[in-house]
């Protein structure tokens, strides 16, 4: 069995099923005849930008007729080349994906952890522009509440 594979089988099992941990992806995939580590697995929701929300691991790409499940809490800039955005806890990673899919120019990368995501800028004037389209993105005011 290929990677590719694999991680379709992943994409099936987690669309399918609300599993809360990596030994319960291995299960499911033995279950399919498919053998893998926990480090592949772990390589793997890596890869594809499997998230946890509510303890659950959940796709990046929303399904048909489904909302965004994202919260943006704060939106603060450090020096003039990063943005910092907090979410509720297990969100950073689906609202990082989300700006990285957005384009949006004046954003060199984002890096994200549990609920915590930097914004790479170019420079200080592209900062509030950046800011500008994050807001409007996740239909934020700039006190950084939702519209």
């Amino acid at each position: 069995m290929t990677k590719k594979e694999r991680q379709e089988k992943l994409i099936e099992i987690i669309r399918t099923k609300q599993l809360t941990d990596q030994q319960q992806l291995r299960r499911a995939l033995n279950h399919l005849g498919i053998t893998a580590n926990q480090s592949s697995i772990s390589r793997d929701l890596a890869e594809l930008g499997v998230i946890k929300l509510k303890g659950v691991y959940r796709l990046p790409r929303l399904e048909p007729g489904e909302s965004p499940v994202v919260d943006v809490l704060e939106v603060e800039t450090a020096g003039d080349h990063l943005i910092v955005l907090k979410t509720p806890a297990g969100q950073a990673q689906i609202v990082a994906l989300t700006i990285d899919r957005a384009k949006i120019p004046e954003v060199v990368g984002t890096v994200a952890g549990d609920d915590t995501i930097f914004v790479a800028i170019k420079g200080r004037v592209e900062q509030g522009q950046a800011i500008k389209q994050i807001f409007h993105l996740f239909k934020l005011t700039p006190g950084g509440k939702e519209q």
